[in-house]
């Protein structure tokens, strides 16, 4: 051999006329110590991984199931000693129930070469339970056959999805109590509605039939008497009396309007809103206001709507942009319509007395005055009529007003 190179035997021929010989490739010693160095670099990387894994690892003899090497972690995990670990079996550190488990466990590692438990109990030295998920696997190392198990301590993770379904399932039930208070709260909610709803629609008929009764009495007094027994006194108490039965009337009247409009059925249809508009300016007595002026600019689209709560509700704009004027003011009406993306915006635009904006929202709201019942008459309900008929046709309502420039209600429909 020359010295500094490696010998390795091959057969070859030297030439096809020569017979068979022995030929010697000279292979570097340099590159046999490079490969030990490197082989050696690879165990040095791989017992580091070993021992700093996060994992227990265990290392197995396939033929006697004994545990030949375990890193810290192992140890840690199972309170055992590196020394006490070697040479036992699975099922004698806590890993497997016994040892007909411990041997149906290598039975199918050696059929298949992996095994996987993804919830294992294991107990460690002092009697304590922790879950694992165990993986085995059965493989060659340099043509001998080595177990290698990985556990990996899934204990917190476990509670913390225990905790999670606990969670869920007191939420859900929690749900589930709450929807059926809910429905009976809200059962009960709709018996005392309707109660409420009979009872004032009740006593709103019972009641007007009194008041119409003093009305009646009333005037047959001032018409039959005045002049006669009654001095001034007495017929100013009657007129009293009939002014405040009127007012009481239309209080009842529009309490039936407002409750007719919660209660009655809202069917959407298309609704011909300048005809109905049209019907209403004739028929209504506000409307018939002497010098009274009410312009409709051009002809107002249909819309889908529903008649009856669009008669509530132009009734009511009507009767308030022709109510609410200066004293020798002439009332004049502006009624317009202007298709939009959103749908028909209808506009009442009066020459009225205005309302200052901390009032726009205020208006709305059930039995809200602003100016006394001595300076303009009102119950109070009318623009809640309206609010509560536009909710009701999934349409809007508002206004733009400013003191001693008018006013400009809009009610914005959809297209028919």
């Amino acid at each position: 051999m020359i010295r500094g190179m490696a010998t390795t035997f091959i057969g070859s021929t030297s030439s096809p006329h020569s017979p068979s010989c022995v030929e010697f490739e000279q292979v570097p010693e340099d590159f046999v110590r490079n490969s030990r160095i490197s082989l050696r670099a690879s165990e040095i990387r791989y017992r580091r991984l070993f021992e700093a894994a996060r994992d227990g690892i265990l290392i197995l003899d396939p033929v006697t199931r004994r545990i030949t090497d375990a890193n810290p972690f192992m140890t840690e995990l199972l309170g055992y000693e590196h020394r006490e670990l070697l040479g036992k079996e699975l099922w004698e550190i806590g890993l497997l129930k016994d040892e007909t488990a411990s041997q149906a466990a290598f039975r199918e590692l050696r059929r298949n070469r992996f095994i996987r438990y993804e919830n294992l109990p294991l107990q460690n030295k002092k009697g304590e339970i922790n879950e694992v998920e165990f993986v085995s696997n059965l493989y060659d190392e340099d043509g001998q056959e080595v177990i290698q198990c990985n556990i990996r301590d899934i204990t917190e993770r476990k509670q913390a999805e225990r905790d999670l379904m606990a969670a869920k399932d007191t939420i859900n039930r929690h749900a589930i109590e709450q929807e059926a208070l809910v429905n009976q709260r809200t059962s009960e909610l709709r018996e005392t509605v309707s109660e409420l709803e009979a009872f004032s629609y009740s006593v709103s008929h019972d009641m007007r039939a009194p008041l119409r009764a003093m009305q009646g009495y009333a005037k047959v007094i001032m018409e039959s008497y005045a002049g006669k027994t009654l001095d001034a006194t007495g017929a100013d108490y009657l007129q009293r009396i009939s002014r405040a039965a009127l007012r009481l009337d239309h209080l009842i009247q529009d309490v039936l309007s407002y409750t007719k409009v919660l209660r009655s059925e809202a069917p959407m249809v298309r609704v011909d809103l300048d005809r109905l508009t049209s019907d209403i300016i004739e028929t209504q007595p506000s409307a018939q206001r002497p010098g009274a002026e009410i312009l409709i600019e051009g002809t107002l689209p249909p819309v889908l709507g529903n008649e009856a709560l669009l008669t509530q509700c132009i009734s009511n704009l009507l009767s308030n942009a022709l109510k609410f004027v200066s004293p020798g003011t002439i009332p004049r009406v502006r009624i317009r319509a202007k298709k939009t993306s959103a749908g028909v915006r209808v506009t009442f635009e009066d020459n009225g007395i205005g309302i200052s904006r901390i009032n726009h929202t205020r208006i709305f709201r059930m039995f809200e005055r602003i100016h006394p019942a001595s300076q303009y008459e009102g119950t109070g309900i009318g623009l809640t009529i309206v609010r509560k008929a536009v909710e009701r046709m999934g349409a809007q309502v508002g206004l733009l007003s400013a003191i001693g420039k008018g006013s400009k209600f809009w009610i914005l429909l959809r297209k028919a």
